[in-house]
């Protein structure tokens, strides 16, 4: 009795092991989705003067029906896992746990998930190559760089215009910026924040007259807009965040939980 006792439990302990490891790879899988649709948006609210806003639209919509199939169920069954297929016919994965996951134009999402591998946008651009390796080039979906360095304090961001975000992510009371020049007729661009993240700083609010003359209103920096060094590495989740302030609709928060923060650098 105490044999078979002994092998249920060990039985059940690798089972259990198993799944957390195969829950894992998705949950990171669904993470980058999560991050590419922050960075489809931004792209979307902040187009290049080259960028095809219905091309964009259909990016959108293709990571839309991903995180449906694959990132939206509670919990897989043996049909989500290894059968999800598109209105299309097309399967998204032949496991979601250990094989690749694709998107509806039959473009390759990501070959590992939760592994190091290179990440797609429907569209084909790449996002990023050996993706859980850290430290590497981010590409918005237009193709140009995002950042050279991601998750690393103290690096560049850059719009999908090729304007400065800010020259020192992760760090609290940096320099931040808009994506247009200075409307004082300074050199450089129009400045988010000297202190961006410090509770009790300042930060340029834009207001627009009756006429349409845009204006700058100095607001202080406090509720959400308090951010820790960890928050601001998720340059992304930042911008959206401030973005939000003036009512610009994105669709971002369909790939998180209704109460979670914008902000969160993944995997």
């Amino acid at each position: 009795m105490k044999i078979l006792t002994l092998t249920i439990t060990l039985l059940a302990t690798l089972f259990t092991g198993a799944t957390a490891h195969a829950s894992d790879n998705i949950a990171s899988a669904c993470a980058t989705l999560e991050f590419m649709a922050k960075m489809v948006a931004i792209n979307t609210l902040l187009p290049a003067n080259y960028d095809s806003p219905a091309e964009l639209r259909d990016i959108r919509e293709h990571l839309k029906q991903l995180n449906t199939l694959a990132c939206q169920p509670v919990v897989h069954s043996e049909l989500t896992q290894y059968n999800s297929t598109y209105a299309n016919g097309r399967r998204v994965s032949d496991d979601l746990n250990n094989r690749a996951w694709y998107f509806a134009n039959g473009q390759l999402f990501t070959a590992r998930p939760g592994r190091n591998s290179t990440i797609y946008y429907p569209n084909g651009q790449v996002m990023a190559y050996s993706w859980m390796r850290g430290g590497q080039t981010i590409y918005w979906p237009n193709g140009n760089p995002a950042t050279f360095s991601f998750r690393t304090a103290n690096e560049a961001w850059y719009y999908p215009e090729g304007y400065i975000v800010t020259y020192l992510a992760g760090v609290k009371g940096a320099r931040w910026f808009y994506p247009f020049d200075n409307q004082a007729g300074q050199v450089g661009q129009e400045m988010i924040s000297a202190d961006w993240g410090e509770a009790g700083e300042y930060f340029n609010l834009i207001e627009f007259t009756p006429y349409g003359h845009m204006l700058m209103r100095r607001e202080k920096i406090r509720g959400k807009l308090v951010l820790s060094d960890h928050e601001l590495l998720d340059v992304p989740g930042v911008i959206l965040m401030i973005t939000r302030l003036y009512q610009a609709p994105d669709e971002a928060t369909l790939f998180i939980p209704g109460d979670g923060s914008i902000t969160g650098v993944p995997y």
